[in-house]
């Protein structure tokens, strides 16, 4: 027959080694209260020990007289001090080991990582401090502010310290950026802030956040798309076949706005790169230029027309022929 107690991590106390008191504090103090309430009782009144009225004063009953309620209840401080125990490391276990009762071993522990009552008060004085001063940082995400805003709440109340909740949600809309004012305001038209918790509110805030990154994107993605991409026109087989050898184009001119784009953005390329032609270019530039003027022929430095020298210029020899006449 299978046992109907739970198995696993909810049987399992949680275990304490020193650190995050607060937490393992509370973790431990649900645990009890799970298992039995009466249990828990053992902290708050300390161990039963059963008495008995003699002539009206009051003294501890014998055990030998002990009834089944007193064992009982007897017992309920061994079975929280056999849950404490498992749950305490060796070094904290070392500091309550001399204690026989539950409560004490508790208030042993609560002293020595809360301290005393004037170390508690010094505090919550300070926790109090960052309370007040409390804001959202520059670029801080909502998540990030609710966590930290949560964390010194919760240490106040572990401390005794208890802030209501129309206080926290008020503290939390004072604490917002300039950017975020416009819903700040929305929301204390809108909402009881006497009823509205703080996690409600804070998911109010990143649904509002939520909604302003996707509005960023489709403006952005409306912008990209209406941003006309630079296409350049290649030319029809019918026109690639007229082009001759001497490389003209048979009679249809290349588009001049494309032709002027492409050299802007050839030259902007040139320039962002620092590209530059090669010497190679540059002296097959030359070369190539040496040999159209080899092709052409000699040049007359007297007319400066291309096919014959000086010597044999016609029109110098003419003007030349002239000026002996007009002498004679």
């Amino acid at each position: 027959m299978a046992s109907k107690e739970p198995k696993g991590a909810y049987n399992r106390a949680p275990i304490f080694d020193g650190e995050n008191y607060d937490y393992w504090k509370e973790c431990m103090s649900v645990h009890i209260q799970s298992v039995d309430m009466d249990v828990w009782d053992a902290v708050a009144n300390g161990r039963f020990q059963p008495q008995v009225v003699t002539n009206g004063v009051a003294q501890d009953k014998p055990k030998t007289e002990w009834n089944d309620d007193d064992i009982k209840k007897v017992q309920y401080d061994l079975k929280a001090r056999n849950i404490l125990i498992s749950s305490l490391g060796v070094n904290e276990y070392h500091f309550v080991s001399h204690y026989k009762t539950f409560k004490d071993m508790w208030d042993a522990l609560e002293t020595l990582h809360e301290g005393t009552d004037e170390v508690k008060q010094s505090k919550i004085n300070t926790i109090v401090q960052q309370y007040e001063v409390f804001c959202m940082k520059d670029g801080e995400t909502i998540s990030s502010m609710q966590m930290r805003f949560t964390h010194i709440v919760n240490k106040l109340q572990n401390l005794g310290k208890i802030i209501s909740n129309q206080d926290c949600t008020n503290k939390i809309l004072r604490s917002m950026t300039r950017e975020w004012q416009p819903k700040v305001t929305a929301i204390k038209e809108s909402q009881n802030l006497n009823a509205l918790s703080m996690i409600t509110l804070f998911g109010k805030l990143k649904e509002h956040k939520h909604e302003i990154t996707r509005f960023k994107s489709s403006e952005e993605g409306g912008k990209l798309k209406d941003k006309k991409p630079v296409v350049f026109k290649a030319p029809s087989s019918k026109a690639s076949s007229s082009i001759t050898s001497e490389g003209d184009f048979g009679g249809e001119s290349p588009n001049e706005e494309d032709t002027v784009l492409f050299v802007k953005c050839f030259n902007r390329y040139i320039k962002k790169h620092g590209l530059r032609r090669s010497d190679k270019v540059s002296r097959r530039s030359q070369s190539r230029g040496e040999n159209n003027k080899e092709e052409r022929g000699p040049s007359c430095f007297g007319s400066g027309k291309i096919g014959h020298i000086r010597s044999e210029c016609l029109e110098l020899i003419k003007s030349k022929g002239k000026a002996s006449s007009s002498d004679k």
